[in-house]
């Protein structure tokens, strides 16, 4: 009966440790798959036929995957490469006598593939007279750094939206531009359209100032910007700034201008890279954004030359700047350094420049070809003068072999076939008597004796 109690109570024990474990486990199942925290979604931009909005997740939170629904049903969806902190939508305006209520929310993935909450509703409400969002304030002056919009790839761009003196004097407190927005026009195929900027142009670290850094070349286009203003519990735009064009050049070789003379007449020769004929030039005023005059050089050429213009100064400072087209876009060169020409004089005075108007570029990539190109012939004549040695020391190495297996091939043994003769003791005593008398000095035991003297 006791062993029973022991039984029972131990069997008690192990089922509260699993059930314990069971918990603990889902628990902290539970805790490391929580949804991440619901966006927030607002509106972005109010176009006349658009409205641009934008799902952001909280702060240090981030998605691969945001989708945007209108009451219950999916309407968009955008995954992306890597994670982001906020997404745009672009939902088209519909008409208001619509019974379909325009109440939308947004919600976000993580990495991890958990999905968060859903944000609030936002409602869109459309008014039958844009006119105040569009004419109520009037635009603000838009300005870009360089002025010029020309800009090269790994530079800095830089966007300045302010809103004119007299509009802030003749507003409230409560009507204060609560924020800037810039927009950027695109040409498309089918024609220009609006879309938001790079993500990089939006971030801007005071009121009106947008900041790029570096270009990368996606940046072109045409841009332009609003402010909007909170009345009435929503956004109100103020009327569209000025247009400004920026264009990303590819860093084509710097031109020189120079003043030569052809007899008794001046004129100014601007001269670009030999690697881009038929180019377009153009000339300049020093700080001036229009030409004065623009001309194209022959298919051939990379120079061309412009008549002294009439100056109304003592002295004027002139550049030039070329460019060509690459791939259906326009390149352009930086302009020249500037070169100054007094009224009357023959004479130019000192300019910034180098005046010899070589193109150092082309130069040293010529001397750099002749060198690789003399470099290359010299290790070909060596390879080939080593082969020949090695070729002419094979050939004498077999010649010698030869030589030899030839020597060893020859017979040399001499046939000394020796006859045996039969000599009877009376023609042996008859034959050494013979040969003593004939040869007295010699005696076949003479090694064994004195010497004879």
């Amino acid at each position: 009966m006791m062993g029973l109690v022991s039984r029972g109570r131990s069997l008690w024990k192990y089922v509260l440790i699993f059930l314990s474990l069971q918990i603990w486990g889902s628990l902290s199942a539970s805790t490391s798959t929580s949804s991440p925290p619901p966006p927030k979604l607002d509106i972005y931009l109010n176009l006349e036929d658009d409205v641009i909005l934008v799902c952001r997740a909280p702060e240090g939170h981030y998605g691969l995957v945001f989708t945007l629904y209108q009451e219950r049903e999916e309407v968009d969806s955008q995954s992306l490469h890597s994670e982001e902190a906020e997404v745009q939508f672009t939902v088209r305006k519909r008409e208001s006598k619509s019974d379909r209520r325009d109440l939308f929310c947004c919600l976000y993935k993580n990495r991890d593939g958990v999905y968060s909450g859903f944000s609030t509703y936002l409602e869109l409400t459309h008014q039958t007279d844009p006119a105040p969002t569009l004419t109520s304030y009037p635009p603000p002056l838009l300005s870009v750094e360089p002025s010029t919009g020309l800009v090269k790839r790994g530079a800095t761009l830089s966007f300045s939206c302010t809103v004119p003196a007299h509009a802030l004097q003749s507003q409230s407190d409560s009507n204060q531009p609560v924020t800037f927005l810039l927009l950027r026009s695109v040409e498309l195929t089918v024609g220009a359209s609006t879309v938001p900027p790079p993500a990089s142009l939006v971030s801007n670290s005071q009121p009106g100032i947008f900041t790029v850094s570096p270009v990368r070349g996606e940046e072109e286009g045409e841009y332009s910007c609003v402010y909007q203003i909170s009345k009435r519990k929503r956004l109100v735009n103020s009327t569209v700034s000025n247009v400004v064009k920026v264009t990303v050049t590819d860093g084509l070789p710097l031109p020189t201008l120079v003043l030569q003379q052809q007899t008794d007449v001046l004129y100014l020769l601007c001269k670009g890279s030999a690697a881009y004929p038929g180019a377009l030039f153009s000339l300049f005023l020093m700080h001036d954004d229009v030409p004065i005059v623009t001309q194209r050089s022959k298919v051939i050429e990379h120079q061309a030359t412009f008549a002294i213009p009439v100056q109304d100064t003592p002295q004027a400072l002139y550049q030039c700047q070329y460019s060509v087209q690459l791939g259906g876009k326009w390149s352009y060169s930086e302009r020249s350094h500037y070169l100054a020409i007094n009224r009357g004089s023959e004479i130019p005075t000192t300019t910034s420049q180098d005046v010899s108007g070589v193109d150092w570029p082309l130069v040293l990539g010529s001397f750099s070809a002749a060198v690789l190109f003399i470099s290359s012939l010299a290790l070909i004549v060596v390879i080939a003068h080593r082969k020949v040695k090695a070729a002419s020391q094979e050939k004498k190495n077999r010649e010698q072999a030869q030589f030899w297996t030839h020597v060893h091939s020859k017979d040399h043994v001499v046939d000394l076939t020796l006859s045996r003769t039969s000599v009877t003791s009376q023609e042996w005593s008859r034959e050494n008597h013979e040969s003593a008398s004939r040869s007295p000095l010699w005696s076949s035991l003479s090694t064994f004796t004195s010497p004879i003297h």
